[in-house]
């Protein structure tokens, strides 16, 4: 598996190129509205740091692997445990994914099994260059999941809650 410490340098350089790779996002549950996002504040930390927000290593993004495909997705380090494949659909010649998670890490919203219906489907386009193969996300947004999906879902709320 991938790690984001061990991408060579162009690769980093790259991805914080605004102007080239761009991330639809939607953190989900009570947002309002998506936005575009730099994967910047995914890879890299600042160079200024806030003086208000301490980013850490441990908020950076890191790979996740889902049926053997290495895949770069806008989330903390923090979520990785919480974070469960209920469908990946290989798009032709798999360079294109489309995955449906499930991300329980804010507990809060999942203290019961009815919340299996929280998802977030991503989008992840092959990336091939400097020597690397790997998917990154272009979309990640909040999704309800329902029939198969949630079916899924309920089973991983289920022993989560240990029901």
């Amino acid at each position: 598996m991938f790690k984001l410490q061990d991408l060579p340098g162009g690769v980093i350089e790259d991805l914080c190129q605004e102007d080239r790779w761009r991330l639809d996002i939607d953190p989900g549950f009570d947002a309002k509205h998506e936005f575009f996002l730099s994967w910047r504040y995914f890879v890299a930390l600042p160079k200024n740091p806030s003086p208000y927000y301490e980013s850490t290593e441990a908020d950076l993004a890191d790979f996740l692997t889902f049926d053997g495909f290495d895949v770069l997705l806008p989330v903390s380090r923090s979520h990785h445990p919480n974070i469960e494949l209920i469908r990946l659909i290989p798009g032709v010649n798999h360079q294109t994914l489309t995955l449906f998670l499930h991300d329980s890490f804010h507990e809060s919203y999942f203290n019961d099994e009815w919340s299996a219906r929280y998802g977030f489907l991503a989008v992840a386009d092959r990336y091939q260059k400097f020597g690397c193969d790997f998917y990154l996300a272009s979309y990640y947004h909040f999704s309800y999941l329902i029939g198969a999906d949630y079916e899924a879902a309920s089973e991983v709320m289920r022993k989560k809650l240990n029901l």
